[in-house]
């Protein structure tokens, strides 16, 4: 019995203490849950009870310069799956599979998920929504979402871009501009009951969104229109693989149409190739060809190396080094100056010019324009060009540089450099966003017009304008020419390397009375027998540009300004050796000629031409300090065959070179081949008969 009573004893201690330690861990587990793990239960209570809804902001309005609507955010709707509401899976997902063109497997796999809900397909269209919501399928409902949509279809599609299935940007201004445009997505929070309903006195929690802000363009819709239109006309005339327009207002940047082809709808931008996404214009590089002689025109200009009336020679090649560069005229153009040279598109011409421009000037000049570098335009993958290294640049690249060829450039690049010729020689960042309104005005983000840098004087870019306007009147580019209206332009063709295509283009810059407009057309990759410039792009130039300004109301003038016209005065060349430079300059300059000053030196101890020559009035007379020689230079040689032995001689002492006749009456052979660049010092002999 004893034993009995122990054992009973044992027993209940045990029981206690097991129950006592169980009790302490219940009390340890309530202080852990209540007291230090407090706020994570809370948490969760809570989460249970409330719950967060998003609520998209409404992405932002793109606007034309004139406030027609190029992008705009509309309403649409989203299949939703709830799967614990689906009563027969197999035959909802048979029944989406075909409707929403999705496979049977990914319909049944979604719709039997353990997720409370599911997005089957996003921003689907009316039709299809009216479809599946007339099926009335149990566990399908819809939620409304914000959809972007381009009212204007392909219409400068390359500029504005397209955003994805998120609203977010994924190209164009879509993307460069999306935190302005995309706004801030704001937040619902409600309480809810067990059963998931809305607790009428509950919390109830509103954090405000901010809708995006819309952004206005300088684009013209109409203008933008006329050169797709133009580009469209373009293809089924010309065998090419693309093209490109920039159409750009020279006095504040402003670009009014950017247009490419092939194109593409930002509706449906995943029908499209992801090659039609590609902003040619500014993600492309080509090789400018002669409208790049514009450029060389204007530094040669300026630096003062040449005046348009310097006697220049074709004899329908030039050499440089052992290379021989030909002119597009299998004869060539014979004495020109170097205003016909600029009328006539001679590649000897300019590249004599472009080697009168040390390497250093000419590089200068040409990344001053801004080719080799982004022009800013802010738009996704703006390519910089190729401009060679300065240190792999020898007379032969400078050479090809000067008519256009060894470098690339993008099309907006080109266009804007252009566009500083237009305007006074101060070159303007392009611009493609006038503003973007914050709803605030005092906040309102405003791009204003924006002058980089000052590249040439006012007085060099009006004359290099008035010897473009000649190439339109009446040298290569008469194709771009509308009566009644002052024109100046370039045609341009440039080879691709080994193969039969070309890349033609036509830049031409339009005078009217409150602004002038720069117009690029190019064609890339032309096949076939019609690939010159003045027979593509100009004849593009021209309709598109005839259309612009009636459009714009701009009247043609009978009467307007013809461009540059020869002076055929002819002046002696003074002595002015032994002077100072500033009063030979002065001199020179007060008979009529331009001057060139070679060296640092105070005196002038050489003179070229000579003294007592006759030639152009406005021609250039360059002077030489010491430390400097004329022999240093090197000059082209004539065709002297033909000539008398009188003209030959004149030529000769015009250009600087000397003679040795051997015969009488007409030129039938020379020693030096012509084309050779050689020193002044060395005679040139001239068999004549």
């Amino acid at each position: 019995m004893r034993d009995f009573n122990e054992t009973l004893k044992n027993r209940v201690i045990f029981y206690f203490a097991v129950v006592f330690i169980l009790f302490i861990i219940l009390v340890l587990r309530l202080f852990w849950i209540q007291v230090i793990n407090s706020a994570e239960y809370e948490h969760k209570a809570l989460s249970q009870r409330v719950k967060e809804f998003v609520v998209d902001s409404e992405r932002g309005i793109i606007y034309d310069n004139t406030g027609r609507k190029l992008a705009v955010s509309l309403p649409a709707k989203t299949v939703v799956a709830l799967p614990d509401n689906v009563i027969n899976p197999e035959k909802t997902a048979s029944e989406l599979a075909e409707l929403l063109e999705i496979s049977y497997s990914t319909i049944y796999r979604r719709i039997t998920s353990d997720a409370a809900a599911i997005f089957l397909q996003r921003k689907i269209d009316n039709n299809l929504y009216q479809k599946i919501n007339a099926k009335e399928i149990k566990g399908i409902t819809f939620t409304e979402e914000s959809k972007r949509y381009y009212p204007e279809g392909k219409l400068a599609s390359h500029i504005i871009g397209f955003t994805g299935i998120d609203n977010n940007g994924l190209n164009g201004l879509e993307l460069s501009y999306n935190n302005h445009l995309r706004g801030k997505a704001g937040k619902m929070i409600v309480e809810k009951d067990a059963e998931g309903e809305t607790i009428p006195n509950g919390i109830r929690e509103t954090v405000p969104g901010r809708d995006g802000y819309n952004v206005y363009l300088t684009i013209d819709e109409v203008i933008q229109y006329m050169a797709e239109k133009e580009l469209k006309n373009a293809e089924d005339k010309f065998d090419f693989s693309g093209g490109s327009i920039i159409v750009m207002d020279s006095s504040n940047g402003d670009i009014l149409a950017m247009a490419n082809t092939p194109a593409f709808d930002p509706n449906q931008f995943g029908n499209y190739p992801e090659k039609n996404w590609r902003n040619r214009a500014i993600n492309d590089v080509f090789e400018p060809g002669s409208t790049f002689k514009i450029i060389t025109a204007a530094s040669a200009l300026e630096e003062g190396v040449i005046t348009e009336n310097d006697i220049l020679t074709d004899p329908g090649h030039i050499y440089v080094g052992s290379e021989e560069i030909s002119c597009w005229s299998r004869y060539g153009h014979g004495k020109q100056s170097f205003a016909e040279v600029v009328k006539n598109s001679c590649n000897p011409g300019f590249v004599e010019v472009g080697l009168k421009m040390d390497k250093e000037i000419f590089y200068s000049y040409i990344k001053a324009f801004g080719f080799g570098e982004q022009t800013g335009i802010r738009l996704p993958a703006e390519a910089r060009g190729i401009i060679p290294e300065y240190d792999r640049i020898g007379s032969v690249e400078l050479a090809t540089f000067s008519f256009g060829h060894g470098l690339s450039v993008t099309p907006i690049q080109l266009a804007t450099a252009i566009s500083s010729v237009a305007n006074g020689g101060k070159l303007m960042r392009p611009r493609l966003v006038k503003k973007v309104d914050t709803g605030n005005r005092s906040k309102n983000i405003i791009n204003e017009p924006q002058v980089v840098r000052q590249v040439i004087s006012k007085s060099t870019a009006d004359k290099t304008k008035e010897l473009l306007k000649q190439v339109v009147e009446s040298g290569t580019g008469t194709q771009a020419a509308i009566e009644g209206y002052e024109i100046g332009g370039k045609t341009g063709t440039a080879k691709h390397y080994n193969e039969d295509v070309y890349d033609s283009s036509f830049i031409g810059i339009v005078s009217t009375d409150t602004r002038d407009l720069v117009v690029l057309t190019i064609l890339y990759d032309i096949q076939g027998e019609t690939y010159y410039g003045s027979q593509t792009a100009a004849p593009v130039f021209r309709n598109l540009t005839s259309n612009i300004l009636n459009y714009l109301n701009i009247k043609p003038d009978t009467n307007h300004k013809k461009g540059y016209e020869i002076n055929n005065q002819e002046l002696e060349v003074p002595d002015v050796k032994g002077k100072s430079f500033l009063n030979a300059e002065s001199d020179l300059r007060g008979k009529g000629f331009n001057v060139k000053l070679i060296g640092d030196g105070e005196i002038v101890r050489e003179q070229l031409p000579s003294p007592g020559i006759k030639t152009n009035y406005n021609s250039t007379v360059w002077l030489f300090a010491d430390g400097k020689s004329k022999n240093e230079i090197l000059l082209a040689v004539p065709d002297f065959r033909g000539m008398t032995g009188m003209e030959a001689v004149k030529l000769a002492r015009q250009k600087g070179l000397e003679l040795v006749l051997d015969g009488s009456g007409k030129v039938i052979g020379q020693s030096v081949y012509p084309g050779k660049r050689i020193k002044s010092s060395k005679k040139i002999n001239l068999k004549l008969r």
